[in-house]
């Protein structure tokens, strides 16, 4: 369970990322160039999570709480980093059943 909250937290943060990220693209003119190009701008989100992963060190195992880790800490990294390019829609699943009461 703390698992799957660390990843939705994680998830959160990188909305926050990209945010800034457009942000600084959209003032630099820079953001239809980005994303005009075939792989970086499909991809851009994953790559930032896949990025911040890295940056942060100990979160490249956040899997091993569920029992899974890798030899090769790089595998680590990507993994745990789609995982959370992946959490974005049930954080925003999650912030919708919240906003409406828990009620279905």
């Amino acid at each position: 369970m703390y698992v799957v909250a660390l990843f939705i937290v994680m998830a959160i943060l990188l909305e926050a990322v990209m945010k800034v990220l457009h942000s600084i693209l959209g003032t630099a003119g820079l953001e239809g160039t980005v994303n005009k190009i075939p792989v970086v701008g499909a991809n851009l989100t994953l790559g930032v999570s896949i990025l911040m992963v890295w940056l942060m060190g100990d979160f490249g195992h956040i899997l091993a709480g569920w029992g899974w880790s890798h030899d090769t800490a790089w595998i680590n990294v990507v993994a745990n980093g789609a995982i959370i390019a992946g959490m974005i829609p049930l954080k925003d699943a999650v912030f919708n059943a919240i906003n409406k009461g828990l009620r279905a």
